[in-house]
């Protein structure tokens, strides 16, 4: 089941993380993604394994994870936070609704 966009009142600008260069990280061509912004305290593991202490997480429709890879930059609410990782959730035929998870820090 697809997640429905009356459950996603927010808009963020991604910045995608596109990899190292000499000077830093190089970042494509932002654009808009349309969630749920839910800006919370809470513990996760990053991609990497570390713990880390998230401070926003996004629900935006099923298969934008690989859009938003860990390392992406996203502004929202006039605040600019990294990344940590994103993941498709897939309901496995249940009917449950279908999303992607951005966790950042």
């Amino acid at each position: 089941m697809k997640l429905s966009t009356r459950f996603m009142p927010h808009t963020v600008t991604v910045r995608p993380y596109a990899g190292q260069s000499s000077t830093g990280a190089v970042f494509g061509d932002p654009f808009t993604l349309q969630c749920m912004a839910q800006g919370k305290r809470r513990l996760v593991r990053a991609g990497d394994g570390s713990e880390t202490l998230s401070s926003l997480t996004l629900y935006a429709e099923h298969g934008k994870a690989a859009l938003v890879p860990a390392g992406s930059e996203v502004d929202w609410n006039g605040d600019t936070t990294t990344v940590l990782d994103s993941t498709d959730h897939d309901d496995g035929g249940l009917g449950a609704p279908q999303h992607t998870e951005v966790v950042c820090e």
